[in-house]
């Protein structure tokens, strides 16, 4: 009877638990590695760095998360049906994304040019963005280009990934190198590329890009965004964010 007693307690429990459990359904895209990004062998399954992220975030008993890798224009529309929650890795300056609550900058990207201490020893001479076409340029196969306030007709664009296009400027194919400094600069580190020779400089007159976590204006997402904002700054002062960036080879500043 006790025995009874004691597994009937267990299975409410557990019950009651899963029950009350409160789903929260993200979608993300794959493509953007390190923050959010699938592999050839799992492509259903999320990971990268805000994906982490929100896993510590909603990591209660009661939080039942739901993370889907989804195309971009996926995510949008499933959260206009309200068939989501949460996006990842979106930037307000999007016209799309305008009429959506976001939470606090996760991560940032600076947009860099890459180039070979060999070759500019003390850097390439560029003051403005109009001075980026006396170079050439080699960038990622894929990659729009036509954001930029400089001449990108002539930008060599055969690099299937990072690494090639790296390849491709130590072989000297061109003189500079096209892309956001924290991606290149983590896909050096987890490949283990040297950046014996390699350097890089800010693009003049291109902002950085911001990053956030975003949903509708709903109670349920409000209240999502809220514990994602605490949680940035619960896990910048304990080491946890920190210590994610070294997992996704994000911490520092280049060398």
């Amino acid at each position: 009877m006790m025995r009874y007693l004691v597994w009937s307690a267990v299975f409410l429990f557990l019950f009651t638990s899963v029950a009350g459990a409160e789903k929260i359904r993200v979608g993300g895209s794959g493509y953007w590695s390190p923050y959010c990004y699938t592999v050839s062998d799992e492509p259903l399954v999320l990971k990268g760095f805000t994906v982490d992220f929100l896993k510590e975030v909603f990591s209660r008993p009661d939080d039942a998360l739901n993370l889907m890798a989804l195309p971009w224009k996926r995510c949008l529309a499933m959260l206009g049906n309200n068939e989501l929650d949460l996006v990842l890795d979106g930037s307000r300056k999007s016209p799309r994304l305008k009429d959506y609550l976001f939470s606090k900058e996760i991560y940032h990207l600076d947009n860099a040019l890459l180039y070979l201490k060999s070759r500019f020893p003390h850097g390439p001479d560029i003051k403005s963005a109009a001075e980026i076409d006396k170079y050439s340029l080699g960038g990622v196969f894929g990659f729009n280009y036509k954001v930029y306030p400089f001449d990108v007709s002539k930008v060599q664009k055969g690099a299937k990934d990072i690494e090639t296009m790296l390849k491709m400027l130590e072989k000297r194919r061109f003189e500079l190198a096209i892309g956001f400094e924290q991606i290149v600069r983590s896909r050096m580190r987890l490949k283990g590329i040297s950046d014996t020779d390699i350097a890089c400089i800010p693009m003049p007159g291109v902002e950085s890009l911001h990053f956030y976590i975003f949903g509708n204006h709903t109670p349920k997402t409000r209240r999502l965004i809220q514990r994602i904002d605490s949680a940035l700054g619960e896990m910048a002062a304990d080491g946890r964010l920190e210590r994610l960036k070294r997992k996704y080879g994000l911490q520092g500043d280049w060398k």
